[in-house]
Formats: structure tokens, sequence, C-alpha cells
């Protein structure tokens, strides 16, 4: 029997913040420590929390000339929280979309991701020991 609250947390979201722009260019750093400052409020509001950590560091992306370019972005960082079901996730997921997008125009994004999906992700409250 697990020490201390379980909570199943069925639904993993994710939202990286880019570190190189569109063009392959790196980021400035304050621009993207405001955005992940603003997204991480976002995503405590919306669901309880959230835990910072690396991205994988390379993104295949097409050219504007069809060939494939691999980015590098090793300083990429990816906010993850979790929510009970899709449902939870859906009542914020317009709040989400729209301050995605800003952040995309704000950083010369092509593109931005909300990845979001089913998980079987436990948040367990540990409780202290009495001496």
């Amino acid at each position: 029997m697990p020490r201390g609250r379980v909570h199943e947390l069925r639904y993993l979201i994710e939202i990286p913040i880019p570190y190189v722009d569109k063009h392959g260019r790196k980021l400035d750093d304050r621009k993207r420590s405001n955005w992940r400052r603003e997204l991480g409020a976002l995503l405590t509001d919306s669901f309880g929390g959230f835990t910072p950590g690396k991205a994988p560091a390379l993104n295949r992306v097409q050219a504007a000339d069809g060939r494939w370019v691999t980015l590098s972005e090793k300083g990429q960082v990816v906010l993850r929280s979790a929510c009970a079901d899709r449902d939870a996730f859906l009542q914020h997921r317009d709040r989400l979309v729209d301050l995605v997008v800003r952040m995309g125009e704000d950083l010369n994004q092509a593109d931005v991701f909300i990845l979001a999906y089913p998980s079987d992700s436990l948040l367990i409250e540990v409780h202290e020991q009495m001496p």
C-alpha cells in the first residue's frame, strides 16, 4: 500500500518553449524566460502546477524549398502538466492555444506545439514522517 495520497492524472500536457527561431537563430534568453513564466502561470492556474524539463535537442523541419533541415535546440525546454482526463484539458484548451500562438508569433516560429495525450501518470502527496 503506497504511503501518501495518490491522484491519478490520466492526461499529460507538454508545451515546448523554442530555443531557436524559424531561421535557426538562437532566441533571446529573457524572451524565452518570460514565456516560460507566463505559460507556467497558465498551466498552474489551469491544472495546479507544471514541471519544466529538457526537451529533445534536435528537430527535423522542412524548409520552404522542400528540403529537410535538422535544427539543434540543445537549450529547448518543455513544460509538463497533467490533469484528470481529456475533458479537463478541453476546458482550458482555448486559453492554452491563444497563449501558445502568441508565443509563436513573439518568438518568430513557423509552428508551435501543445502536446496532449492519455497517460498513466500519478501525483503522490508525500506525508512527512513524525520523529
